[in-house]
């Protein structure tokens, strides 16, 4: 399959475990330390990633540099979006004179001001490490499709729902709809541009049924962009950005809630968390019973 498609299918994984993790946002190591609390095996396991690696945290280049890793998988988030735009003229010429958002990517005022450090002025480059990170995020797909039947699952950045949803019979894409994208290894801009940006499905009233966690057709798709204190369950789209980045300062945000960084264990139908405001990791129940809307 072509390294460069926007959406890309692995088999399942018969000899260990998948994990999912929310939006890190340089967050890495809180990530380490559920890592550690699942005995994650590298030989075995595999991790993906909802997206949204970088910014706001205090550690974006390591969060980079997984994607060196054979056992991590990633999507594209709108931050790293944010990032190539911002690198584009570099990405083509090999050189940049100074830092400054010269085609209004907004990268640099979301959390972006983290590459200063990496920026070599007497070169007008970017150190090698950054350069190798970002070359990957160039590889990265907006979808992975991962099994086959009832083990199939999705990862995505935002969310599935349609753009005509208002006048559609039903309100997001359908795995028959992802199966036809994969065929012809293309996804529209208008799907793109959700993909990246939309938060529909978690914010407005689309869904007005406490019940409607199951969309059917659809398998169980995890997200993140759109943060919360825990993880949600709509029209079968798993949203487990829980705001890591916001418990290194919840004050700074005025928040009251416990936001952390999330790890769902696919198999178990389990997750667990840990924040930067609490020592112990804390295990989620089913999510039949522990997710809200």
């Amino acid at each position: 399959m072509n390294k460069n498609s926007p959406i890309r299918k692995l088999p399942n994984n018969t000899h260990g475990k998948d994990y999912v993790v929310g939006d890190l946002h340089g967050c890495y190591s809180l990530l380490e330390r559920l890592l550690d609390t699942v005995h994650f095996d590298k030989s075995r396991d595999r991790l993906f990633s909802v997206g949204d690696l970088i910014d706001r945290g205090p550690d974006s280049l390591c969060c980079l540099q997984l994607l060196e890793e054979t056992w991590f998988y990633a999507v594209q988030g709108n931050h790293e979006l944010m990032m190539l735009d911002f690198f584009r003229p570099y990405l083509r010429n090999g050189c940049i004179e100074e830092l400054e958002d010269d085609r209004g990517s907004g990268f640099l005022n979301y959390g972006g001001d983290w590459i200063k450090q990496y920026f070599q002025i007497d070169q007008q480059r970017m150190t090698d490490e950054f350069n190798r990170g970002i070359s990957k995020v160039l590889e990265l797909p907006l979808i992975w499709v991962v099994g086959e039947g009832e083990n199939r699952f999705h990862v995505i950045h935002a969310e599935l729902v349609r753009p005509d949803h208002r006048s559609a019979k039903q309100v997001v894409w359908l795995d028959s709809d992802i199966d036809c994208w994969l065929d012809e290894q293309t996804v529209s801009p208008d799907i793109k541009d959700r993909l990246y940006w939309g938060r529909t499905l978690m914010t407005s009233k689309l869904v007005n049924s406490s019940d409607a966690r199951i969309q059917p057709g659809l398998s169980t798709t995890f997200c993140g962009h759109t943060l919360a204190a825990k993880p949600r369950h709509v029209l079968s789209h798993l949203c487990i950005d829980t705001g890591a980045f916001v418990s290194l300062r919840p004050e700074a945000y005025g928040e009251d809630d416990e936001f952390s960084l999330t790890l769902f264990d696919v198999k178990a139908i389990r997750w667990l968390s840990a924040s930067y405001q609490c020592n112990e990791v804390v295990w989620g129940e089913h999510p039949s019973y522990n997710l809200d809307r």
